[in-house]
C-alpha cells in the first residue's frame, strides 16, 4: 500500500507541474533598430550600433564596403581613426543564430575635415566645442579704440574688424581709429575661455614690448591691426585658465618673404594667428608653438586679396583644407590671409562669407557650427563675416 501511495502522489505532482509549462518556439533574428549613418572627422572614430531580437545566442558580423571586418562581432562597431579616404564608406551587419540570419540596411560614414586638438587655441575656435553646436547669444557687439579695453569671461568672440572704415580721414590721431567685435556666450560643454579686446596708443605702449607684456602661456592673439600712422593699434586674444604652454613669437618680414617664412614655421609646428603691416610695409605677425603638441607638421598657405576677391580667396583656402588662422590688411586696401592645415590634409572645410543686410541674414551662419575667422568693416560701414568649420 505504501508503494501505491507514493506512486499516486508522484503522478499527481507531475500532472500539476505539466499543466503550467509553456513551450517557446525558437525565433530567427529580427533587427529592431537599424544602424544609422554616422559623421566624424579625420583623426576621430565613429560607432555604428544595431538592435536585434531572436533566440540566443545572437552572433554579429560587421562589414565595410561588403567585406567582413575581422573581430567586429558585437552589437556595436567602432571604426579605427578615420582618414579622408574613409569618407563615404558603407557599413552593415549580419545577425545570425541557430535558426537563421538577417542583414541590416547599409549605413554610411561621412568624414569631415580634421578638428584641431582639444584645447589648442591657435585655430580661431574652428571645429572646437565652443562653436561646433552654433554660436550662442548672450554676448555683445561693441568696439575698442586707443586706451580702451574690453574683456569677457566665459565667452568667445570674433576677431577685431579690419577694413577701409577702421580709421577716419587724416593721420596722427590715435582716437581716429575704432575696431568692432562681437562676442558669444560659451556652451555649457566648453567653459573656461575668456576673450579680450584692447586698443593701444603706440606712443604710450610701444608695439613690441606691449604685446610681449601680455604673454603668459595661456593667451593666444587672434587678431592684430596696426594703424601706426595714427599712432594706434589694436589686438584681440583668447585665453584659457586650464590650458597653457603656448609659446609666443613675433616677427616682421618683407611681403615677398612671408610665404617662405610661413612654410618654415609650419615645419616647426608653429601656427601664425595674427598678421598686419608695419610702417615700413613689412608683414608683422605673431605665431605660437604649443608644448602639448610639438610634433605635428603644418602646411601654411599665404594668399592676398582685394575687397572684391576676399570671399573667393577665403573659399579657396577652405576648399583646400586650410583653416584661416590669420587675416590682415595693409594701407593699400589689400588683404592678407594665412591658412594652416595639418600636413597633407586637403579635405574641404565648410566656409561661409556673409555680408548681412538685416539681422536675420546672420542666423544661418551663427547656427551652422562655423567659427568666425574674419570680420571686415567695409567702406560703406557694412560688415562681412567669414565663418569656417
Amino acid at each position: 500500500m505504501k508503494a501505491i501511495h507514493v506512486l499516486a502522489t508522484l503522478s499527481i505532482l507531475t500532472a500539476c507541474g505539466s499543466s503550467n509549462m509553456t513551450t517557446v518556439s525558437p525565433e530567427a533574428p529580427q533587427i529592431m533598430a537599424q544602424p544609422a549613418n554616422q559623421s566624424t572627422r579625420v583623426g576621430q572614430t565613429a560607432t555604428f550600433t544595431v538592435t536585434a531580437l531572436g533566440t540566443a545566442p545572437l552572433k554579429y558580423q560587421w562589414s565595410r564596403n561588403g567585406a567582413a571586418i575581422t573581430g567586429a562581432t558585437n552589437g556595436s562597431y567602432t571604426t579605427p581613426v578615420a582618414g579622408a579616404t574613409d569618407n563615404g564608406a558603407v557599413f552593415a551587419v549580419a545577425v545570425t543564430n541557430s535558426i537563421g540570419s538577417v542583414n541590416s540596411n547599409n549605413a554610411s560614414l561621412k568624414v569631415g575635415a580634421r578638428a584641431p586638438q582639444t584645447g589648442d587655441l591657435r585655430f580661431q575656435q574652428v571645429a572646437a566645442a565652443s562653436t561646433a553646436t552654433g554660436l550662442k547669444g548672450g554676448g555683445v557687439h561693441s568696439d575698442v579704440f586707443a586706451g580702451l579695453g574690453q574683456f569677457f569671461g566665459n565667452q568667445i568672440g570674433t576677431p577685431l574688424t579690419i577694413g577701409a572704415a577702421t580709421c577716419g580721414p587724416g593721420v596722427g590721431n590715435p582716437l581716429n581709429c575704432m575696431w568692432f567685435f562681437t562676442t558669444f556666450s560659451l556652451p555649457s560643454a566648453a567653459p573656461g575661455l575668456k576673450i579680450n579686446y584692447q586698443g593701444f596708443n603706440s606712443d604710450v605702449f610701444p608695439l613690441d614690448s606691449e604685446l610681449r607684456s601680455l604673454v603668459d602661456g595661456h593667451k593666444v592673439f587672434t587678431s592684430l591691426d596696426l594703424q601706426l600712422s595714427n599712432k594706434a593699434y589694436a589686438a584681440s586674444w583668447v585665453e584659457s585658465a586650464s590650458v597653457g604652454g603656448f609659446q609666443y613669437f613675433q616677427q616682421a618680414v618683407a611681403p615677398d618673404q612671408f610665404q617662405a617664412v610661413a612654410t618654415q614655421l609650419g615645419q616647426q609646428s608653429r601656427v601664425i594667428t595674427a598678421v598686419s603691416f608695419d610702417m615700413s610695409g613689412n608683414v608683422y605677425f605673431v605665431n605660437y608653438g604649443w608644448l602639448s603638441d610639438e610634433t605635428t607638421i603644418y602646411d601654411a598657405k599665404v594668399s592676398t586679396a582685394t575687397a572684391d576677391t576676399l570671399g573667393v580667396e577665403a573659399t579657396n583656402l577652405a576648399n583646400a583644407g586650410y583653416i584661416i588662422t590669420a587675416l590682415g590688411r595693409n594701407s593699400t586696401s589689400d588683404f592678407l590671409l594665412v591658412g594652416t592645415r595639418v600636413q597633407g590634409d586637403n579635405l574641404a572645410r565648410p566656409v561661409m562669407v556673409v555680408t548681412p543686410k538685416i539681422g536675420p541674414d546672420l542666423d544661418h551662419l551663427f547656427q551652422s557650427g562655423d567659427a568666425i575667422v574674419g570680420l571686415i568693416l567695409n567702406s560703406d560701414f557694412s560688415y562681412t563675416y567669414i565663418g569656417e568649420q
